[in-house]
């Protein structure tokens, strides 16, 4: 654990204050869930907390199924990284943080088609070809990203199959 010099005060509700330096650093935003865990030597841990990594066996069912059934690949992101890659998109583990330009798609809740191969950065890790991403959108913010990635432009079948997609694990999250 790395010591940062911040001594925080709890107040009568038992709040403390997490300094705005530490939160960007982190990439912690306002309103966003932490998990709180102890340790056997007092110590207390926060763990930004993820509602799609509850579902990352569900949406890599999903990752896996469809480039059987449609010729192109398939990513599940949080805000953070990437929970769920298809077996023919070549990731490395350790590649898995998503670009702040994708970020910026999950922030305006915007869709995206690319008009000709590009390259989306992750972790440390290039991927190209033409992406299709649609956020996914649960009753209560925008939790991560569906991308589609294949070799040539996407038909209207393709994307109203990410938006289906988008909105099924964004409804199951409401439902739990």
């Amino acid at each position: 654990m790395k010591s940062t010099g911040v001594i925080r005060r709890i107040d009568e509700l038992g709040r403390i204050v997490i300094p705005k330096e530490i939160r960007r650093h982190l990439g912690i935003r306002e309103g966003e869930n932490l998990e709180i865990y102890t340790e056997d030597n007092n110590c207390i841990v926060l763990k930004k907390y993820s509602k799609m990594l509850e579902y990352a066996e569900f949406s890599l069912k999903l990752c896996n199924l469809v480039p059987s059934t449609m010729n192109l690949g398939m990513m599940v992101t949080d805000r953070d990284k990437v929970v769920s890659v298809s077996d023919n998109i070549e990731l490395e583990e350790d590649s898995c943080e998503i670009s702040s330009k994708l970020l910026e798609f999950i922030q305006n809740r915007e869709s995206y088609e690319s008009s000709m191969k590009e390259k989306i950065i992750f972790g440390n890790q290039e991927i190209e070809g033409y992406f299709y991403i649609q956020p996914i959108i649960s009753s209560i913010d925008c939790l991560g990203l569906i991308l589609f990635l294949k070799d040539q432009t996407y038909r209207l079948e393709e994307k109203n199959f990410a938006k289906f997609l988008s909105s099924m694990i964004a409804n199951k999250i409401d439902i739990s």
